[in-house]
């Protein structure tokens, strides 16, 4: 039987990261949410100092192992703090999904090459959120390709060619790539035997300030804007051979479902943090807020628009917390993630609709932080993938099985 009980350090964990992100991050997300430029918000002083009290307190080397300067942490302890960010903000929390990529395979391969291990040092020893990782992998005309196994004719535009001992890529990624406009290093997948299809996919950890890349303007979206994402550009960027992950073959397939089976979890619990946060905000504004006489949450309608806020939020939760334990124990499975992530995503969508109903006209204006929340919870259901996508994907991996 799964134990749901926590331990006195993810508790501590959990609190800590609870405190933090009410204190910090949701008025610095409502802040950098208000700014009208995205290239103003990524370059401005806001981001750079939450994300700099975010790294003193040790957020980005949360699960690095303690061997190489990380904290450590319990694994379980990684889907609270992703739940605990998301309800301070998710768009901030986003970032903490992609910024140890870099720095957790360094870890694992410190020798490969001088740069992994100076880079390992650098981000471990960040109190300034200076260092972090992105993965360049979705293109213009490439998104939901990335599972299209088996088919000659589709594969990645950007490609790698080999010259003598040395790679040179050459094309683009699009601007949904996740910390695209901030990243100093890369996980870059890109095209280098286009006869094998997407099984021709090549992979590479890479500096992110190599000769040859530049980054596009940062997205202009609706909601999770704390988020930067950004096109990222290749024009003849010279690769040395030991930066080399993963080179063409079947293994591409085993590798993206690994990475998606723990990014659905990722995204399914960034939405129900999104959830939370609206429900608390309309359970607290239900209590004080006045008509006919007497407190809004006396009335049934209100209260069970809030009931069933809370029996969705835990009911998504669960399955979260089922999908982050075959991971842990081993045992990651892309059905469980995908059905967790899209019941949370669509559960957050209903939630902060519910909840902005709570608040009546006040619910639309900026004044609040619902009409923000049900925008941020819009994203979760497209966010790696779109929710059809996704089940999709999982309904043909169950039929598979």
């Amino acid at each position: 039987m799964v134990d749901f009980a926590l331990t006195e350090e993810v508790e501590r964990i959990r609190d800590t990261t609870r405190d933090f992100a009410r204190r910090e991050m949701r008025p610095a997300g409502i802040e950098i949410d208000r700014i009208a430029d995205p290239e103003d918000a990524y370059t401005g002083d806001r981001l750079r100092r939450v994300l700099a009290q975010a790294y003193e307190q040790g957020f980005h080397k949360l699960n690095l192992p303690k061997a190489v300067g990380g904290l450590g942490a319990p694994e379980m302890a990684s889907i609270i703090v992703q739940e605990e960010m998301a309800v301070g903000d998710a768009g901030l929390a986003s970032h903490f999904l992609v910024a140890p990529m870099i720095a957790g395979i360094a870890a694992a391969a410190p020798d490969k090459h001088p740069f992994y291990r100076q880079y390992l040092e650098a981000y471990v020893a960040d109190t300034k959120g200076e260092h972090s990782g992105a993965w360049a992998v979705t293109e213009p005309n490439h998104g939901s390709d990335l599972f299209q196994f088996g088919d000659p004719n589709i594969h990645m535009e950007a490609n790698a060619v080999r010259d003598g001992d040395h790679w040179v890529v050459n094309g683009q990624k699009s601007a949904f790539v996740s910390n695209g406009w901030m990243a100093d290093a890369i996980l870059l997948m890109v095209n280098a035997d286009s006869t094998r299809g997407m099984e021709g996919t090549i992979t590479f950890a890479i500096p992110g300030n190599l000769p040859g890349i530049t980054r596009g303007k940062p997205l202009n979206k609706l909601g999770l804007r704390g988020l930067n994402q950004a096109e990222i550009f290749f024009d003849n960027v010279h690769i040395e051979p030991e930066f080399v992950l993963l080179p063409p073959g079947p293994l591409y397939q085993l590798t993206i479902e690994r990475i998606v089976t723990g990014g659905n979890t990722a995204v399914g619990t960034l939405a129900v943090g999104v959830a939370r946060a609206a429900y608390e905000e309309a359970s607290a504004y239900a209590k004080q807020r006045i008509q006919g006489g007497r407190p809004i949450c006396q009335y049934e309608s209100i209260k069970l628009k809030l009931f069933n806020a809370y029996r969705q939020i835990e009911a998504a939760r669960a399955l979260l917390w089922k999908s982050s334990w075959l991971i842990a124990t081993g045992n990651p499975h892309m059905p469980t993630a995908m059905a967790a992530r899209t019941m949370a995503s669509d559960m957050a969508m209903n939630v902060t609709a519910d909840m902005v109903q709570v608040f009546g006209g006040y619910g639309i204006a900026k004044e609040y932080p619902v009409e923000k929340l049900y925008r941020d919870a819009k994203l979760l259901q497209i966010m790696d993938g779109t929710n059809e996508m996704v089940s999709l994907k999982a309904a043909d991996a169950l039929l598979a099985s």
